[in-house]
């Protein structure tokens, strides 16, 4: 008993234990789960106002999800990482990260192709990675990106998602054609996009389009409207307290003042702008600034200035692109101190060249038109051919089909008339059949009065199985086999005419298989002006009117 009580007591101390381990495993997996949202939230916070701070939480977040295995938070903190190694301009590091999300989202919608939230994610990955493209001026692979999640698009069910996704997807597109510096087809679609967002009311879009658009009138020189939008813009950023978009409008409103010689607050909105950029850490923002100020520093003759800039701008670019780019900045800066002496011989040169460039493009045009019109011209004339040739073969296979049409009509008609001449040849034997019966059964009865009375019980043995052997039922089985031939007529023959007595409708099947009123008076026991009044009887009941009208053609055209 002593021992039983010491045994129950190690039972309830282990199970105290095991439940307390457990406790302990649930409370420090929802406790990372909650730093991880934590370090999420706060590295959101932080990319618009210091990049670093944002990858420094971010990274800490990174550190706790192995262990997980929720996939939403792991592709959230992948994907916030890729956004922020981004706009620091480490496209490497950035890539790695978007294509660590995307291969969670891919193998996930294998097994659920319908989950919303993954299909969302991918979403939000495929226009990532075709922003990464864009940076690297990639454009076909860009518009590919976008492509791929415009079809994408059409299955989210979240309508203000969707409309999200969509005002992204025209934001970033009209990017692409900024880069290209296909400015009033950018417009348009950032145009396009402002009237969506009127639904949406996203005010840091609405800021990124404003910006956007007031470059696009920089470009086009509408430097007015261009300052008057960037203002705008720069006013929302201001008021969410985007450090990384107010640069980028100082950036353009140093630059638009700059190109109407207004030096003075050129300098002050890109030197402000390179500020932010540093305390953000936007790479790009930076290099914008440092270019800028460059020519900024030419235009105002401050050569050490211009060059000094230009050598902080041509570092931090072999930082960021490739090695063909780092080949032209290093080419820019060798050129750097020859370019104000060509500028005046180059001025000449571009003037003889354009007007060399007028008359060849008079030719050009003129060779363009005459080669064009060629073109069409054996273009139509191909046309022409092909839609007369299509029209025969149409015509042949019509011509083909009409045949088989007729052939097959002829030979359906063919199988009738063998089915009808079998059914009469049938009826007919039948009739004679019972015809030749019946007189041998009357000579037996005459020929019984006459023979012995010991023989008269046999003779009526064979005249009653005479009799048995006598088809009674035949005209049940001719109305039988005709019906099964002729499957509508009587249908139709009642519906022409619905008060036809059973000996009518029989002399309408008989006509039908084109019998002879001598036929037809022999099975019906008729003569033939019987059978001849009953002819025109029918033609009366059947409304029949003229002699031009063939009783037994009318029939079959039942």
């Amino acid at each position: 008993m002593f021992l039983n009580q010491i045994y129950l007591q190690k039972l309830k101390l282990l199970f105290v234990l095991a439940f307390t381990l457990i406790s302990v495993l649930l409370n420090a997996q929802k406790n990372a789960e909650t730093e991880i949202e934590n370090y999420l939230k706060k590295s959101y916070e932080f990319v618009s106002v210091n990049l670093d701070s944002a990858l420094l939480y971010n990274r800490k977040a990174d550190d706790l999800i192995h262990n997980l295995p929720k996939n939403a938070d792991k592709i959230s903190v992948y994907k916030n990482l890729g956004n922020i190694y981004l706009e620091r301009g480490d496209f490497v590091n950035s890539l790695n990260y978007f294509l660590k999300a995307s291969k969670i989202v891919e193998n996930k919608l294998i097994s659920e192709p319908n989950n919303q939230q993954y299909m969302t994610y991918e979403i939000e990955l495929l226009i990532a990675v075709g922003n990464l493209e864009l940076r690297q001026n990639n454009f076909d692979q860009t518009l590919g990106f976008y492509n791929r999640a415009k079809v994408r698009l059409e299955q989210i069910k979240n309508e203000s998602k969707r409309l999200q996704f969509k005002l992204n997807i025209l934001n970033n597109t009209a990017g692409v054609f900024l880069k290209k510096e296909e400015f009033n087809k950018a417009l348009k679609y950032y145009e396009l996009a402002q009237e969506l967002n009127v639904k949406a009311k996203d005010e840091k879009l609405e800021a990124s389009l404003l910006n956007n658009m007031g470059i696009c009138y920089l470009e086009n020189q509408e430097y007015v409207t261009s300052i008057f939008v960037l203002n705008k813009a720069l006013e929302i950023r201001k008021k969410l307290d985007d450090q990384r978009g107010i640069a980028q409008c100082y950036n353009n409103l140093g630059k638009a003042y700059g190109l109407q010689k207004k030096y003075k607050e050129s300098k002050y909105y890109l030197e402000e702008a390179l500020k932010i950029g540093h305390n953000v850490g936007n790479t790009e923002s930076i290099l914008y600034s440092l270019f800028s100020l460059k020519r900024l520093y030419e235009e105002l003759n401050d050569y050490e200035n211009a060059f000094k800039t230009l050598d902080e701008y041509t570092t931090l670019n072999k930082k960021v692109y490739n090695e063909e780019s780092v080949k032209k900045m290093a080419q820019l800066e060798l050129n750097y101190k020859l370019d104000k002496q060509k500028t005046i011989y180059s001025e000449n040169i571009k003037r003889q060249e354009a007007e060399k460039k007028r008359t060849k493009l008079i030719y050009y045009s003129i060779g363009s038109c005459l080669f064009l019109f060629l073109i069409l011209a054996i273009l139509w004339i191909y046309l022409q051919k092909t839609k007369i040739k299509n029209i025969s073969l149409l015509k042949e296979k019509l011509q083909l089909e009409h045949k088989n049409i007729s052939l097959e009509k002829d030979f359906l008609k063919d199988e009738l008339e063998f089915k009808n001449r079998e059914i009469t040849a049938k009826i007919m034997y039948l009739f004679k059949k019972n015809e030749l019966i019946n007189s041998i059964a009357e000579r037996l009865v005459e020929l019984k009065k006459k023979v012995m009375p010991e023989n008269k019980k046999e003779i009526q043995e064979m005249i009653v199985e005479m009799r048995l052997k006598k088809d009674d039922e035949i005209w049940t089985e001719f109305e039988t086999y005709f019906t099964k031939v002729n499957p509508d007529f009587y249908t139709k023959l009642n519906e022409l005419c619905p008060n036809l007595t059973p000996n009518e409708k029989k002399l309408c099947a008989f006509l039908r298989l084109k019998m002879t009123t001598k036929e037809i008076a022999t099975i019906t026991y008729q003569s033939t002006n019987s059978i001849n009044v009953s002819r025109f009887r029918l033609r009366k009941k059947l409304n029949i009117k003229g002699e031009d009208i063939n009783l037994i053609n009318f029939l079959e055209n039942l």
